[in-house]
C-alpha cells in the first residue's frame, strides 16, 4: 500500500511497513521501522508523522527528528476545522494549527518548548512550558499575543482550566473572562467541571489524595480509596460522580467511578481484573515497598528496582511483583537514589553520576539482605543497568533483568532527538568522558554473579536490542530471551513473568 503526499514536487510515500521514505529528495534518512502515519505538512519543508505515544518531524532537507515529549502525540480539534498538531522543530516540540478546508498550517513561534497543552478556544491555546503557564491568541496573519499566567501547570478542555501556582496552589482560569480564582494552597489543580467544581490532589502517605472544591472554595469531597491508588480522575458529565483508574499491589487496574460528596467507589462493568494475595506496607526507615504473600512463602528474597531513573514504585499493580509473590517469594521494592517522591535532593543525587550513588545503595542493601535464605535481584531498563553493576556471586544466588543499558558510550550514540537531549542532561558531565563512560558500562566489567536471564524487545527504541545481544556475546548469559515489538516493555508480560518466576524458582531447587 502506497500513501502519497505532496507539496512543491517533493512526494512523501510509505512504501512498505514500518519504512517511509521522500521519493524525489537523496538527503533522507529513512525512518525507523515503526507504526508511523501521515499528519501533514508543518511548513514547506518540514512533514509531521506520528505513532503511539510519540510525534516526529521528517525535515526534508536534512533527517528524522524523533520526540517523545509529553506533549507528543496529541492532537486538539476546534470545530472539527481546526486541528492542534505538535511537531518537533531543532529538537524542540512546537504547536501548529492545521485548517483542512484550506491545507494549510500555521506554526506558532510562541509554543516552543511546549511540554502539555491545556485548553484551545477560539484563538487562544492555554499551554505550559518551561515550568510556566502561557496564554497564546494568535490570527490568521501569524501575529501572536502573549500573555504569562502566575501558574506552573494548566490542564483542561473547555472555557474553565485548571491551574496549579508556585508552592501548590490550586486556582481556575475563565478563558471567556481572562479571571483567575485562587484557592488554599497545599495541592494542585488537576480538573474542572463546565459549572466551575475544582478538583485537586496532593501527595500524602504514598498515594494521591483529591478532594473537590465549589466556587467558593469549600471541600465538597474526598474521593480516596480505601486501598491502592486512584489516578486520571476526571468529573463525569452529571457532575455527580468522577471517573478514573483504581489500583493497588494486590489487583490490577480498572476503570471505576467515585461519589463525588460520599467517597464510594464502584468498578465499572464488563471488566477482568487480576488479583493476587499480597500484604504490602512502606518502610518508615528507607525509601522502599514490602510485598509479602499472605499465607506462608517459602522465604526467598527479591530485590527488585524500577525503571528511570526518574521513578518510582508506588501503591500500583506491578505484574512482575504479583507473579513472584504468587510464586512464594518476598519482594522488596526498592526506591533507590534517583527515584522520584522523596525530595528533590535524593531525586537530583544520580545527575552526572550514573552508577555511582545508586550502585552503591543497591550493593549496601544487598550485603544486609544477604542471611541464610535465597536472595534474587530483578531490574528493568535503568533498574536493570543497576542490577548488571551491583549483582556480584556472593550477594546474589540469581539475577534477572529486562532491557538493560549495558553500554553507556553506545546508548548515547544511538540516541537522537529530545531522548539524547535527556541523555546528556542526566549524565552531564558523564556524557563527555568517554573513559568513565565506559568503566561504568557494565559490558566493560566481569560480571560474577550466577544465573542471569536477560529479555529484551527487538524493536526497543528507547535501548536499543544491541544492548543486551552485546552484553550476552561479550559476558554471556544462562538465559537470553526476546520478544517482537517495539516497546520498551515486555509485549508478553506473561511469558516474561513465567521465564523469571521459572528461573528464580531453580535456586530454591
Amino acid at each position: 500500500m502506497i500513501a502519497e503526499f505532496s507539496l512543491k514536487g517533493d512526494r512523501l510515500a510509505v512504501t512498505r511497513p514500518g519504512e517511509v521514505g521522500v521519493g524525489t529528495l537523496t538527503e533522507i534518512d529513512w525512518l525507523p521501522v515503526g507504526d508511523w502515519h501521515l499528519v501533514g505538512w508543518a511548513t514547506p519543508d518540514l512533514v509531521a508523522l506520528r505513532r503511539r505515544g510519540e510525534l516526529g518531524l521528517l525535515d526534508t532537507g536534512r533527517r528524522m527528528l524523533a520526540s517523545t515529549h509529553p506533549v507528543v502525540g496529541r492532537t486538539l480539534r476546534f470545530n472539527g476545522e481546526e486541528a492542534l498538531v505538535a511537531v518537533v522543530r531543532n529538537g524542540r516540540p512546537v504547536l501548529c494549527v492545521h485548517r483542512p478546508s484550506t491545507g494549510t498550517y500555521q506554526v506558532l513561534d510562541a509554543t516552543e518548548g511546549v511540554t502539555s497543552a491545556a485548553a484551545w478556544n477560539d484563538n487562544t491555546i492555554v499551554l505550559t512550558k518551561d515550568r510556566k503557564v502561557v496564554l497564546v491568541r494568535y490570527d490568521d496573519t501569524a501575529s501572536e499575543q502573549v500573555t504569562a499566567i502566575e501558574a506552573v501547570s494548566a490542564t483542561g478542555d473547555g472555557t474553565l482550566v485548571a491551574l496549579t501556582a508556585e508552592g501548590e496552589v490550586p486556582g481556575v482560569l475563565d478563558l471567556n473572562s481572562n479571571d483567575v480564582r485562587w484557592f488554599a494552597p497545599g495541592s494542585s489543580g488537576v480538573a474542572v467541571s463546565p459549572s466551575g467544581l475544582l478538583l485537586t490532589m496532593s501527595w500524602t502517605d504514598h498515594r494521591y489524595r483529591y478532594q473537590v472544591l465549589n466556587r467558593d472554595g469549600e471541600v465538597v469531597g474526598t474521593p480516596v480509596p480505601d486501598h491502592g491508588i486512584a489516578t486520571e480522575l476526571t468529573f463525569t458529565a452529571d457532575e455527580r460522580h468522577l471517573l478514573g483508574r483504581h489500583q493497588s499491589p494486590a489487583a490490577s487496574p480498572v476503570l471505576a467511578r467515585w461519589d463525588i460528596h460520599s467517597g464510594q467507589m464502584q468498578e465499572l462493568p464488563g471488566q477482568r481484573r487480576k488479583q493476587v494475595a499480597v500484604r504490602w506496607q512502606h518502610s518508615p526507615h528507607s525509601p522502599e515497598w514490602l510485598y509479602e504473600p499472605e499465607t506462608g512463602g517459602h522465604g526467598g528474597t527479591v530485590l527488585h528496582l524500577h525503571g528511570g531513573p526518574r521513578s518510582q514504585l508506588r501503591q500500583i499493580h506491578e505484574p512482575m511483583i504479583a507473579a513472584l509473590v504468587e510464586a512464594g517469594w518476598t519482594v522488596i521494592g526498592m526506591n533507590y537514589p534517583g527515584s522520584s517522591g522523596y525530595g528533590d535532593e535524593f531525586r537530583d543525587v544520580v545527575v552526572g553520576d550514573w552508577g555511582g550513588a545508586d550502585v552503591a545503595a543497591v550493593t549496601e542493601r544487598l550485603h544486609e539482605l544477604r542471611r541464610d535464605h535465597p536472595v534474587c535481584l530483578y531490574g528493568q531498563s535503568y533498574g536493570a543497568y543497576l542490577a548488571l553493576l551491583a549483582a556480584a556471586a556472593e550477594l546474589v544466588d540469581a539475577v534477572a533483568v529486562w532491557a538493560p543499558v549495558t553500554d553507556l558510550p553506545q546508548l548515547l550514540e544511538s540516541a537522537t532527538g529530545l531522548h539524547r537531549q535527556w541523555l546528556r542532561t542526566e549524565l552531564a558531565g558523564l556524557a563527555g568522558d568517554q573513559r568513565e563512560l565506559e568503566a561504568r558500562s557494565p559490558i566493560n566489567r566481569p560480571f560474577t554473579a550466577h544465573h542471569l536471564l536477560i529479555g529484551h524487545s527487538k524493536g526497543d527504541e528507547r535501548v536499543p536490542v544491541e544492548q543486551s545481544r552485546r552484553f550476552v556475546e561479550r559476558q554471556g548469559a544462562d538465559r537470553y530471551l526476546e520478544q517482537p515489538g517495539n516497546g520498551h516493555e515486555p509485549a508478553d508480560m506473561d511469558t516474561w513473568s513465567s521465564a523469571v518466576v521459572e528461573h528464580f524458582r531453580e535456586v530454591l531447587a
